[in-house]
């Protein structure tokens, strides 16, 4: 049986406006909500319910978190929060699964924001694993996570399938492979993507993302190079389509196949009929073979986790210490060596992170997106 495919569902009139055909013909088979972007309820748009209850009453609804930051060293209000939203919503509609991202932001959300990596350590791990315990013990749910398509080295783009499957072990979860996201670790590492996304647990992978980006310029140490990002803010690289099925065939358990981009991010005639027309794109390489639920949500909950969590969040104050000092150092620089100086000083605080190997072009990536952000 194929995968579904599907989109992840925006709030802004451009998006509505282009995928308005698609819905009337009935192309699209599932719907991915990422319920936390809507910070009141009052501000949803009047068709929203409707359409969320539809794909909620197929069952072939998820929903995608942007906001939670999975792996943030200290609980805060944010988590509380975002928790007690993630409870009202699964009340609200029947959704298949919650997923996440990998990684802590820096600030706003995932898409807005700057989604930064993490030393891939035990104490990351345990972190992590508190968090998404957390998160399944809220939804009763299976729950997932989305590989990040930031790196400050190439070791930390080889190592983040391995570690991504050790996060997921103690809850039974899965891995959503978003393929922009590969991408962009192999176009701004210089390695071949079939062979990074083979380092992922692909027995583990229920669902693709596909979507477009952007361009990062660098200005120093290597003027004028530039560096890919995953903004979702334009169409899907032709590179992806023919990766497509070779993923398909690579991953036996995929449920679905969603297309994001951003709803602001559509505003001409041509940017809306190219986004149709990369959903149809998707749908024709996917085939026409019968389609069906390989993952009856029945069968799924019996296999989640039964064991009592602590009550109390688990914090990393040295963890902690570190994310804030590596905002901060980004935050008031501006030259990537400067940073990496900065940083190297403190050998101590950063033994875990593997410094000295962080590429500089990466650093000032992250400046720029601090800065825009903050």
């Amino acid at each position: 049986m194929r995968p579904w495919v599907g989109l992840s569902c925006m709030l802004e009139p451009g998006f509505l406006k282009s995928v308005m055909p698609l819905f009337e013909n009935e192309e699209v088979e599932m719907l991915e909500w990422s319920f936390d972007i809507l910070r009141k309820e009052s501000a949803s748009p009047p068709w929203l319910h409707g359409l969320l209850t539809e794909y909620s009453n197929k069952g072939r609804l998820t929903g995608h978190g942007v906001r939670y930051s999975l792996l943030t060293a200290k609980w805060g209000k944010r988590q509380d929060v975002w928790l007690k939203q993630a409870k009202q919503q699964v009340k609200k509609y029947n959704y298949r699964y919650i997923t996440e991202h990998f990684g802590f932001m820096t600030s706003g959300d995932f898409h807005k924001g700057a989604p930064f990596p993490v030393p891939l350590s035990d104490s990351v791990l345990n972190i992590g694993r508190d968090r998404l315990m957390r998160l399944q013990d809220a939804v009763s749910l299976p729950v997932g996570l989305e590989n990040l398509a930031f790196a400050f080295s190439e070791d930390e783009v080889k190592k983040q399938g391995e570690f991504l499957e050790k996060l997921i072990s103690p809850v039974k979860g899965f891995i959503i492979l978003d393929l922009h996201n590969v991408w962009c670790q192999s176009i701004n590492f210089n390695k071949d993507i079939l062979s990074l996304i083979k380092l992922y647990p692909l027995d583990k992978v229920r669902e693709l993302h596909i979507s477009g980006g952007s361009w990062s310029v660098l200005e120093h140490n290597e003027p004028g190079k530039k560096i890919r990002r995953d903004t979702h803010d334009e169409d899907v690289p032709k590179e992806l389509f023919k990766l497509l099925p070779k993923v398909l065939e690579l991953c036996p358990n995929i449920e679905c196949v969603v297309l994001e981009r951003l709803g602001h991010t559509l505003r001409s005639e041509r940017e809306m009929d190219q986004f149709r027309k990369d959903f149809l794109q998707i749908k024709k390489i996917v085939g026409k073979e019968k389609q069906g639920d390989k993952y009856p949500i029945e069968k799924i909950k019996q296999l989640l986790l039964k064991d009592k969590i602590p009550v109390k969040p688990i914090d990393d104050l040295k963890l902690h210490k570190q994310q804030q000092k590596v905002v901060s150092v980004l935050s008031k620089n501006y030259n990537p060596v400067k940073v990496l100086n900065e940083l190297k000083n403190e050998k101590v605080l950063f033994n875990e992170w593997d410094i000295e190997h962080w590429s500089l072009g990466m650093i000032e990536t992250a400046i720029q997106l601090i800065k825009k952000w903050q």
